[in-house]
C-alpha cells in the first residue's frame, strides 16, 4: 500500500514585533538551519513539466499565432508562461482569443493586436511543442 505524506508548509502563526519590542536576539534571527523550510525543489519539479517532442508548424492557425506571440516574448508556450511568471491566466483579446499582454524574463511586456500578427512567412519558424 502506498501513503502520500502531506508536505510541511509554513505558517504564519506570529506577527512580527515593532521596532520597541524585540522578542528575540539577533543571534536567535540569524540562526536559520533549526528552522524548517518549505521544500521549494519538490513543488517545482512537480509543476516542472517538460515537452516531449517538437515540431514545427505547416499552416497558420488560432493555436499557432498564439505560439508564435508566447515565442516572440522568449517563451515557448503557455505552460512555460505560467511557470516561470507563476500566474494563473493570461490576458487574452475577448473577440478573437489571441494573447492581448506578456512579460518578458526581463519584466519588459510585450503587447499585441487584435488582429493576426504572425504572417505566412513567419509561421514555418513557430515550434509546437507535444506534452
Amino acid at each position: 500500500m502506498v501513503t502520500q505524506e502531506e508536505p510541511d508548509l509554513p505558517t504564519c502563526v506570529e506577527e512580527k514585533p515593532s521596532l520597541g519590542e524585540s522578542s528575540m536576539s539577533s543571534k536567535e534571527a540569524l540562526n536559520t538551519k533549526d528552522m524548517k523550510m518549505p521544500k521549494v525543489s519538490e513543488v517545482t519539479t512537480e509543476a516542472d513539466i517538460k515537452p516531449k517532442s517538437m515540431h514545427r508548424a505547416k499552416i497558420w492557425s488560432d493555436v499557432v499565432e498564439n505560439l508564435y506571440r508566447f515565442q516572440q516574448a522568449g517563451y515557448r508556450d503557455e505552460v512555460e508562461y505560467k511557470q516561470v511568471k507563476q500566474v494563473d491566466q493570461v490576458e487574452c483579446w475577448p473577440e478573437t482569443g489571441f494573447v492581448k499582454k506578456l512579460q518578458r524574463r526581463d519584466n519588459t511586456f510585450y503587447y499585441y493586436n487584435r488582429q493576426r500578427e504572425c504572417e505566412d512567412k513567419d509561421v514555418r519558424k513557430v515550434k509546437i511543442y507535444v506534452y
